[in-house]
């Protein structure tokens, strides 16, 4: 089971009054509010051509002062601020509130009531209703104060009851230690019928408790049930936890209806919802009910909803073997996740835009024209997606390392092995996805530079207010919300930048289509294929990718496969008298098969003979008609030029000294070795100048000017799949 933490704040143990809570602040929380003194200086903020508020707490009922000093003392230990000027508005919203008489909490009202109130206000001062600016500026304020102090007022129940889940501020929700979604709130408000929120709740405290759910899966989980599958009740009119299938009936009524209406429904944008997402909903839904229906009479019980024990075994089989949306499915190509080594270049070369401060600017050339891009002032996600990268890490991965990552690798002189460009260290970092996955990968020099820069750059933020602070627990921290400097850098950030700097540089690839290198998981992607494109065997690469298995690694295995066709196709292939070959690249990569016959894979050329023949000439390719070879192989061409040369000097020099006399024309072997010349210096010439970007023949076959060689095409015999 992973290893779990306590939030850093959170409600007490038992149900409390605002004396109460105030009562458990530290002394210093106990005091008159001074927002000009600590420790209160450090809790809100103003925008930067304002000053900040002044708080005049006094006009509020004691109760109300003591639940906003309860407030900032949550916000002090989780290391957030408030906006002044929103808060001392909600102060003088409250007072004059409280003045009618009726209330004298902020949990006496709800969110939209209190937003009622602060409508009225304003109109009540000016006149007129407020501008939308108004309450969008002020209504996260009220929430965040409400959901604090509802949150403490029912701390006597069982967590999983409340309907809003802050693991920041609840330290009884259990949580991975390392959460890359840890500042994510679930609310379970909206989600009707109730003995349907309810069943959610439990099922998912469940799952957090014995570490079958994590905290990352929740939000989707909770958008499966509590938006689709809760729809799709209302719309068939089901109101039982039994969805009307009761032993004599069954699911699979239901099961079928929820795949029809699934089908049918639309996205945010209006598209269908893809298979793959039809099928996460109806797995969603099949484990919710298999672990309700397993439990059915305990549901009952702790719920308070006696339908639950009605479940049978029935409700627990929802689906059979390839009935879910997406099984099996094409996802479309693997080359759309690999960013070739042009793009990828560019990109690296313009990153240092993340870091450029923002009152500054960079020529770049973007669609030939060049243009001025201010910086985005971000030296950390700079730093952040050169290791992404570098490495081919997750994006969570490298936002949650530690401070001080590395670790020297026993046995290896770092400083010779980087010199030499080997690896210099070993990099650890936090893998929350696959249990079990390795956490640490050997890295080379370049990467411990960039982490060295981050740790100045981390310490100094972390001391910038405390000299004395020590070092930060993470070594990439988050901007917002982390007075502490407990919290990591948050991937939302990361990609929104991204965005901003692929929208300005519109970097292309090979075939004129826009990059989408925002997606920072093609990083990922990219590295593991060019590990398999320079050769390195499947374990070593399915080692540093951290996969679990070889079928993980495999994927991108396939794209190595498609890397080598568009590398194949993208020279025209030469006969070996320099004339075009007459045939589609396509059917000579089907007749050459790179992936099946990798005997026909030739050091200067490809082998053309037909899958179902077998070469009888020995190493004469030169002189087939069979043999073709295309640019990629000119040095290989001109080395066997030059080595021919010497060899037929050397042989008729020992020719010479032997018979004392000289090869004629006749003789057999300097014939075949002239005719591999002449066929070498047709091919060099061609490719040289450009006049035959294509693949040339044998030099056995004489020279038929205008006269195409045809070539047939037939099919291709059975057992030759892979794995032959």
């Amino acid at each position: 089971m992973p290893s779990r933490r306590r939030a850093a704040s959170g409600p007490a143990d038992a149900a409390a009054s605002p004396a109460a809570l105030f009562a458990a602040l530290p002394p210093g929380f106990q005091a008159a509010a001074d927002f000009a003194a600590e420790p209160f200086t450090r809790l809100t903020y103003a925008y930067p051509a304002r000053r900040p508020a002044r708080l005049e707490l006094a006009a509020l009922p004691v109760p109300m002062r003591q639940e906003v000093a309860y407030w900032l003392h949550t916000l002090a230990v989780a290391g957030e601020r408030v906006n002044s000027w929103a808060l001392a508005e909600w102060v003088r919203v409250a007072a004059a509130v409280a003045a009618g008489g009726n209330v004298s909490s902020f949990a006496g009202l709800s969110v939209e009531e209190w937003v009622a109130a602060a409508r009225r206000r304003y109109h009540h001062r000016h006149h007129r209703l407020p501008p939308p600016s108004y309450l969008h500026n002020h209504r996260a304020t009220i929430a965040r104060l409400h959901a604090a102090l509802t949150l403490a007022y029912q701390a006597g129940q069982p967590w999983w009851r409340s309907v809003i889940w802050d693991p920041r501020h609840d330290r009884r929700i259990p949580v991975r230690e390392h959460e890359p979604l840890e500042g994510q709130r679930l609310n379970f408000a909206r989600i009707s019928p109730a003995w349907l929120r309810e069943a959610i709740q439990w099922y998912f405290a469940a799952g957090l408790s014995t570490g079958l759910l994590s905290w990352s899966s929740l939000p989707g989980y909770l958008s499966y049930l509590g938006r689709h599958f809760a729809a799709f009740l209302a719309a068939e009119g089901i109101s039982t936890p039994d969805l009307g299938a009761g032993p004599g009936t069954g699911i699979r009524p239901v099961a079928l209806r929820l795949a029809a209406w699934l089908r049918q429904q639309r996205t945010r944008s209006g598209r269908p919802l893809a298979p793959p997402t039809i099928g996460l909903i109806q797995t969603t839904v099949a484990g919710f009910y298999a672990f309700m229906a397993d439990r059915g009479a305990e549901a009952a019980r702790e719920l308070a909803e006696p339908r639950w024990a009605g479940l049978t075994d029935a409700h627990a089989r929802w689906w059979r073997p390839g009935e879910l949306a997406g099984s099996g499915r094409y996802r479309g190509p693997a080359e759309g996740n690999y960013i070739d080594a042009a793009a990828l270049s560019r990109i690296a070369g313009h990153v240092e835009i993340l870091g450029l401060p923002r009152d500054q600017a960079r020529t770049v050339t973007v669609n030939g024209t060049p243009r001025q891009i201010r910086g985005l002032g971000d030296e950390q996600a700079m730093r952040a997606f050169l290791l992404a990268i570098a490495t081919g890490r997750r994006i969570s991965e490298i936002l949650m390392m530690d401070f001080a990552p590395l670790a020297p690798v026993p046995g290896l002189d770092a400083g010779k092995a980087a010199h030499d460009g080997g690896p210099a260290a070993r990099l650890r970092y936090q893998q929350t996805k696959i249990a079990g996955a390795p956490q640490a990968i050997l890295v080379g020099a370049d990467v411990v530079a960039i982490v060295a820069e981050q740790q100045d750059f981390a310490r100094a933020l972390a001391r910038a207010s405390d000299p004395a602070a020590p070092d930060p627990p993470y070594l990439f921290l988050a901007w917002q919300a982390n007075t502490a400097g407990a919290r990591h850098y948050r991937a939302n950030t990361l990609n929104g930048l991204l965005t901003q700097l692929a929208a300005a540089l519109q970097i292309t690839d090979a075939t004129g289509a826009l990059v989408d290198f925002q997606r920072t998981h093609r990083m990922r992607h990219t590295k593991a294929t060019d590990l398999l494109n320079a050769g390195v065997p499947i374990h070593v690469v399915q080692r540093y990718m951290g996969h679990v298995s070889p079928a993980m690694t495999m994927h991108y295995a396939k794209t190595l496969a498609e890397t080598h066709e568009a590398e194949f196709l993208r020279f025209a292939k030469l006969r070996r008298d320099g004339r075009p070959l007459e045939m589609d690249p396509a059917d000579v990569y089907e007749l050459v098969q790179l992936d099946r016959h990798t005997d026909r894979i030739l050091p200067n050329g490809v082998c053309l003979l037909p899958p179902p023949k077998r070469c009888d000439r020995g190493n004469a390719c030169l002189t087939c008609d069979h043999f073709a070879t295309d640019a990629r192989h000119l040095e290989e061409l001109r080395a066997q030029l030059a080595a021919t040369e010497e060899l037929i000097q050397v042989r008729q020099a020992q020719h010479r000294q032997r018979t004392g006399t000289e090869m004629g024309p006749g003789h057999i072997w300097l014939a075949g070795r002239n005719a591999e010349l002449a066929s070498l210096r047709a091919i060099i010439t061609a490719l040289e100048t450009g006049q035959r970007p294509g693949a040339v023949r044998g030099a056995g076959v004489p020279a038929r000017p205008g006269q195409p060689v045809p070539v047939t095409i037939g099919a291709k015999p059975e057992g030759h799949g892979h794995g032959d």
